[in-house]
C-alpha cells in the first residue's frame, strides 16, 4: 500500500552548498553530490582550495562555482549566501562542513581562539540556518547535512572548543530538525571518526595516523573523505525521505553511538 506521500531527494539541477568546500571532505562532498547531478556551490575562505574543487568537478563533467566567505564574519555569511541565490537559486541541501580546531589545554586556550571556534563551528551553521532557511521553507522541501565528530561524545583533550562545538551541531540538528520537519526540510548530522584529512594530517604525520587506525580501529583502517561522502549521498536521496534529526556515526567502528 501507499500513503500517497512522496518521496523527495536530490534532482539533477538542484543547488548544493558545500561549507569549507575547498579540501578534504567538503571536495569529496562536492565531486559526489555533483555525480548525482547538484550544482554545486563551493564556500571557502581559501579562493586556490576553492577554485581546485571547482576545477575537478567541472572536469568530471559537473557543475560548481566559487563563493569566498569568511564564517567568521556574519556580514560575510549574509553576503555570499545572497550572492550564491542571485547566481544559482534557493538550495536544496547545505552542507556545514567547515571547521577549525586551534588546538591547546583549557588553561593554555586562550579566550580569542575559543571564540574563533565558536564563530565558524557553531555560529555560522545557525547563520546559515537563520538566513537561507526560510527559503528552503517556502520552496518545501530541502536537506541540511551538519558535520559533528566522534570528538562530541568522546570528549578532546587539547580541544575542548572543538569538542564542545561539534557536541552542539549535534543539538542543533534535533532542533532545526523539528522545528522544520513539517516544511518539508529534513537536518540530519554525520559524526565521523578520525579521517585522511587536512585536520588530524597537521597534527600526526599520515604514516602514524594509518599505524595508529590498524592497531586500533576494529576495521584496521581510518577512513577516508569518500567514506563519507558516501553517507552524504544517501542522506540527500530520496531513501533517506523519513530520516530527520539523526546523528549518524561513521568511523569504522572506532566509537559506538547510541
Amino acid at each position: 500500500m501507499t500513503d500517497g506521500i512522496g518521496r523527495d531527494g536530490l534532482k539533477a539541477g538542484d543547488v548544493a552548498i558545500i561549507t569549507g568546500g575547498g579540501g578534504g571532505f567538503g571536495r569529496a562532498f562536492s565531486l559526489r553530490l555533483a555525480k548525482m547531478g547538484a550544482r554545486i556551490a563551493v564556500w571557502d575562505v581559501d579562493a586556490a582550495l576553492g577554485g581546485e574543487t571547482v576545477r575537478q568537478v567541472r572536469e568530471a563533467g559537473g557543475e560548481a562555482r566559487f563563493f569566498k566567505v569568511d564564517l567568521a564574519d556574519p556580514a560575510s555569511i549574509a553576503a555570499c549566501a545572497q550572492e550564491t541565490m542571485a547566481a544559482m537559486g534557493v538550495p536544496y541541501c547545505i552542507i556545514n562542513n567547515a571547521s577549525v580546531f586551534p588546538r591547546g589545554e583549557v588553561i593554555e586556550l586562550t579566550l580569542a581562539d575559543w571564540e574563533w571556534t565558536l564563530k565558524v563551528n557553531l555560529t555560522a551553521p545557525f547563520l546559515i540556518a537563520k538566513t537561507l532557511g526560510p527559503r528552503m521553507i517556502e520552496q518545501g522541501r530541502g536537506v541540511v547535512i551538519n558535520l559533528a565528530s566522534g570528538r562530541a561524545v568522546e570528549g578532546a583533550a587539547k580541544g575542548a572548543n572543538y569538542a564542545c562545538t561539534k557536541a552542539a551541531m549535534i543539538s542543533l540538528t534535533k532542533s532545526l530538525a523539528l522545528e522544520w520537519a513539517r516544511h518539508g526540510v529534513r537536518v540530519n548530522a554525520i559524526i565521523p571518526g578520525q579521517s585522511l584529512t587536512a585536520m588530524p594530517l597537521a597534527a600526526t604525520p599520515e604514516a602514524e595516523l594509518h599505524a595508529h587506525a590498524k592497531l586500533r580501529n576494529p576495521m584496521g583502517r581510518i577512513g577516508y573523505p569518500e567514506d563519507v561522502a558516501g553517507l552524504a549521498a544517501y542522506l540527500v536521496s530520496a531513501d533517506a525521505a523519513y530520516m530527520t534529526g539523526q546523528g549518524v556515526a561513521i568511523n569504522g567502528g572506532a566509537v559506538m553511538v547510541p
